[in-house]
């Protein structure tokens, strides 16, 4: 019996590995993909212009061309970095708390003006989360940012202790892909490979939460609260 149970546990460890080695092989070749393009476009403009050939009409169009797609590749690369920086950072032991209220009252403060036909409503109560701040800033950015790409008119922040809830009101998402979402690189519905919400969870994770995205009649959530397993 004790034999037969070593052995489930060695085929069930097989197979988590194998497992885990298909998402790794996913997760190079979407990272590839997604690299690529940014790059092809910043060659082939590039030696346009040297050429004196512009092909996206004059010279300035043509150069703003190669700055936006170098800022992209700049951003996929910073991301890239911070998710396996992570890695290291969950390492280290923290006592340290964060003022979730002042930290998402700074983030929607600035986000006012760059959205100002995106209702934000908040309610926040006086809480404060374990972790880094610089962590959990660029956590709730990803969520809020990843909000903005599908709100049709309202944002809505829930905050109370040990709890974390972040609404908006576009479109569900398929029951399918929901829990995929935090996956690195999984495509969303818009069709764009991201790191964002990979790195909401292994932060989360990091500081023992968890994060889940729920569908509601209207819109959808967010959660973050404090695991307690």
């Amino acid at each position: 019996d004790e034999i037969g149970i070593v052995s489930k546990s060695l085929i069930a460890m097989k197979d988590e590995i194998d497992k885990q080695n298909k998402i790794k092989e996913e997760m190079i070749h979407n990272i590839s993909h997604d690299l690529k393009t940014p790059i092809a476009l910043i060659k082939s403009y590039s030696q346009s212009v040297k050429d004196d050939v512009y092909p996206y009409g004059d010279k300035n169009s043509s150069m703003d061309v190669i700055i936006e797609n170098a800022e992209r590749l700049d951003s996929k690369v910073r991301s890239l970095l911070y998710l396996n920086r992570l890695d290291f950072i969950s390492g280290e032991n923290t006592d340290s708390e964060v003022d979730m209220k002042e930290l998402i009252e700074h983030i929607t403060s600035q986000l006012y003006g760059m959205h100002p036909d995106i209702e934000i409503v908040t309610n926040l109560g006086y809480v404060s989360f374990k972790g880094d701040e610089e962590c959990w800033r660029i956590c709730i950015e990803n969520i809020i940012e990843n909000a903005y790409r599908y709100v049709k008119s309202k944002i809505k922040i829930d905050l109370k202790t040990d709890y974390l809830e972040i609404y908006n009101d576009g479109e569900p998402i398929d029951s399918d892909n929901i829990e995929a979402l935090f996956q690195p690189y999984e495509k969303g519905t818009k069709g764009q490979f991201g790191l964002g919400l990979s790195i909401v969870r292994k932060t989360c994770t990091m500081y023992g939460y968890k994060v889940k995205a729920v569908n509601h009649d209207v819109g959808v959530s967010f959660i973050i609260e404090k695991d307690d397993k």
